[in-house]
């Protein structure tokens, strides 16, 4: 398991999370999402199955997030 940390803008709102949270848990390898809009942050959990981890950033740019370059762990 590995935790990637994305830093994600235009979060305003608990609801905002739990959006984040659901398009996230659709992506196949992705164990779980934790989302603070207060930070920004959004953490994720991730499993060996889940080689392109481009394919985060994509969903959440289509859900209307940003995610700031640079900002993984």
């Amino acid at each position: 398991m590995e935790t990637l940390v994305l830093q994600v803008l235009g979060m305003s709102c608990g609801g905002c999370e739990q959006r984040i949270d659901a398009v996230l848990r659709r992506v196949e390898g992705v164990r779980d999402v934790t989302a603070d809009h207060t930070t920004g942050a959004v953490r994720v959990r991730i499993g060996p199955e889940l080689s392109d981890r481009g394919v985060l950033v994509e969903r959440l740019e289509t859900a209307g997030y940003e995610v700031v370059e640079g900002a993984s762990q």
